[in-house]
């Protein structure tokens, strides 16, 4: 709407620059239908169209950057401006995704405050980093508002680090706890990407690119309306052989040494390559009939360990995931102020692990016994979880300036359908000469259900035009250990003209995943049934300023306390999980963003963090500084131009790991972008690490170089729009 208003005070001169068509006269009979000036008259429509669409687009970009707010839906469930969200909000937009020439979801990820992307060496996952707090089970994902999470591990960047980018709207990220709206995971941010409608996509746009170590990625994304009828989806398909680093040392190293006095060879495959390759397939659809939509989304993804699962080199491990969803949803208003928005969903996780725990030639020295596995130690497990759940959210404005949400939610986990197959005894490690089916005897994982019901209260006040409170509270009971009640306050106020002010305090939790209690009859890990969930309150206040039509800037405060965090604790060369420490943060955000004119902007922003636990040592692995900073040059329509870095200050190493800590180190990344070539035409070209900055991720004593990552690397692709 503010795009048409500001587009009615351009002269119709400038709308039509560059595209002018010459006025033709009426020269033909009158009898000949006046064809020509028919045609003149269409070309000079479609002129003044095209000339308004990039006008509109020009426009798009320098509001999305420094006018007004944008409007965000993560923070209070509904439409609110940035600058009134009672939360630390980032939003990341299709045109800043695409400049910036990342390929998935983690790469994007990066760029934003108080973020960081680790590598996890054993199975190869993903561990994001916000605001110095570790793991993926204390961020909740959603795609469309649904809850992508697997209760297994808790958390989604197994499933989708490697989310494609091209069918996304724009991704909306909440720095700081949401329990208080969302419930378990919403711990250290959530995540909430947005996908485009059919009448954005509008056809259908195909790319396809080739990348460093033999990476192929295929994708269709597609939509289109017909009255009430609306249809959309995406589908993708990527394979990739992987980094292929180089481990000098690994924990099976460590065991050759010991049984050497025996005279036993080395089985150890280091130095060697880490197993990096993926292969993964991605549907979407989403259709819509007025009110009603109807939503299905399948992901298959097969992958190798990275290392390995007790941080030894193999190539046997094969892990496997598919992950399917369907959700049907209702919108109906009543009143102009009563809203409500039921729906139900069914999801589905099926794991499949195929796991060489230790490579062929394995002699381990066990209650003083040599046991020997020709073949390597072995486990090959499958798992499913199946999530059945309902959704009631009923939104009621009370008066002007004043809305209540209401909301229940119930959710029925199965983890179910066990298979468990080893070549050695689960009870004494002793090898035995085949895989043998120990799925009702020692299986890796218990089979178990959880219920939670869930109830949610929020009332947002528009006190005056400046000022702003949300309150809010939700609780959720959980049937395996008990229930959990998290609140929020915050409140937003203009205070002069293009500066606004938060205050925002909040609570959130992170439920012990179906891993973390039901893991059984592992040589090295097990799971404890009587864990309670982690906590974390936070205090924030967020300073934001509109310094001219060109610059806004934005500093953060946040200082968060986190309690009963769950970590495994050896005793007896086992592992288990615990509620086993304490964890303090504080720190602040910095970010600016500077336009220049047509789509050339600077943006910058810079974290610093002090995290520490209990005891009032580091936490590991998190680095106090870091930074991202980047340039865009669009000096002409046809080219685009994306230079960025991210700067990392030093992590500390966790307590008792004699190492260094790890140096700093900045990446550059560089992308360039060739644009309406035979009209719908697109060629990117991508460098990451431009400069071939050697770096690594932390990684365990066993593994004293830490875990290696890529180098220079590129990406060229090449996208049409039909």
């Amino acid at each position: 709407m503010l795009l048409a208003i500001l587009a009615g005070y351009i002269p119709s001169t400038i709308l039509a620059e560059g595209t002018e068509t010459t006025h033709l006269s009426d020269t033909t009979p009158a009898n000949d239908n006046a064809s020509p000036k028919v045609d003149a008259e269409a070309a000079a429509a479609a002129a003044r169209k095209k000339a308004d669409a990039e006008l509109e687009k020009e426009l798009a970009m320098q509001y999305l950057w420094f006018c007004a707010d944008q409007v965000l839906s993560i923070a209070t469930r509904h439409g609110t401006p940035s600058s009134k969200a009672p939360a630390i909000v980032t939003i990341i937009t299709d045109t800043e995704i695409k400049n910036l020439g990342y390929r998935t979801l983690v790469e994007i990820l990066r760029t934003v405050p108080g973020f960081e992307i680790l590598k996890i060496g054993d199975y190869g996952n993903t561990s994001p980093s916000v605001r110095g707090i570790a793991g993926s089970s204390k961020i909740r994902v959603m795609i469309d508002g649904h809850f992508v999470n697997s209760p297994l591990a808790g958390g989604a960047f197994s499933h989708f680090d490697d989310f494609p980018l091209e069918s996304i709207k724009k991704i909306e990220i909440i720095r700081g706890p949401g329990s208080a709206l969302y419930g378990e995971n919403a711990f250290s941010a959530v995540i909430n990407i947005i996908m485009k409608e059919a009448h954005e996509i509008n056809g259908v746009h195909v790319s396809s690119g080739y990348g460093s170590y033999e990476t192929y990625d295929e994708n269709v994304v597609f939509g289109d309306a017909h009255g009430p009828v609306a249809v959309s989806g995406m589908a993708h398909y990527r394979q990739t052989k992987g980094f292929d680093g180089i481990v000098k040392s690994d924990s099976q190293s460590i065991i050759d040494k010991a049984v050497a006095p025996y005279k036993i060879p080395a089985a150890s495959v280091a130095p060697g390559r880490v197993e990096d390759w993926r292969q993964e397939y991605t549907l979407d659809l989403k259709m819509v009939y007025e009110n009603v939509y109807v939503r299905g989304f399948y992901l298959n993804k097969d992958k190798g360990p990275f290392i390995g699962a007790q941080y030894a080199l193999n190539d046997e491990t094969r892990l496997g995931d598919n992950y399917v969803f369907g959700e049907v949803g209702y919108k109906k208003t009543f009143d102009d102020n009563l809203t409500i928005q039921p729906r139900a969903y069914y999801d589905q996780f099926d794991s499949s692990l195929y796991i060489e725990a230790l490579p062929e030639g394995t002699t381990l020295l066990v209650s003083n016994k040599l046991y020997s596995y020709p073949n390597g130690m072995i486990g090959d497990g499958r798992v499913a979880e199946k999530v059945a759940g309902a959704e009631i959210p009923i939104d009621y404005e009370l008066f002007d300036g004043n809305l209540l949400t209401l909301g229940f939610e119930y959710r029925l986990i199965n983890q179910t359908n066990v298979r468990d197959f080893r070549n050695f005894n689960p009870a004494t490690l002793a090898p035995l000469s085949g895989m043998q089916d120990f799925s009702d005897t020692y299986p890796f994982i218990e089979e178990a259900t959880r219920r939670i019901g869930s109830v949610y209260l929020q009332d947002t006040w528009n006190l005056t035009d400046d000022l702003n409170l949300t309150l809010g509270v939700r609780h959720d009971q959980y049937s395996d250990f008990g229930g959990t009640t998290n609140p929020r306050a915050g409140l937003t106020w203009e205070f002069i003209k293009n500066a606004s002010l938060k205050l925002l305090y909040g609570e959130a939790f992170r439920p012990p995943s179906f891993a973390d209690m039901f893991s059984a009859n592992q040589p090295a890990i097990q799971g404890n049934k009587d864990l309670r969930p982690e906590t974390i309150r936070s205090y924030e206040a967020g300073l934001s300023y509109r310094l001219n039509k060109y610059v806004t800037s934005s500093v953060n405060y946040f200082n968060n306390s986190v309690d009963d965090l769950i970590a495994l604790r050896t005793a007896q060369n086992t592992s288990r999980f615990e509620n086993a420490g304490k964890a303090y943060i504080q720190g602040f955000e910095m970010e600016t963003k500077v336009d220049i004119m047509k789509g050339n902007y600077v943006f910058m922003n810079y974290t610093f963090q002090n995290p520490e636990d209990g005891n009032g040592d580091d936490l590991p692995f998190v680095a106090q500084q870091k930074g991202n900073f980047g340039v865009n040059f669009h000096y002409w329509k046809y080219i685009n131009t994306n230079v960025n870095t991210f700067i990392s200050g030093s992590r500390s190493r966790a307590v008792g790991d004699t190492r260094d800590d790890m140096p700093s180190y900045a990446l550059l990344n560089l992308s360039v972008i060739g644009k309406e070539f035979f009209k719908t035409m697109e060629i990117q070209g991508t460098v990451f690490n431009l400069l071939d900055k050697d770096y690594s991720d932390p990684g365990p004593t066993s593994i004293p170089g830490d875990l290696p990552r890529p180098g220079r690397t590129f990406w060229v692709g090449l996208g049409y729009q039909f």
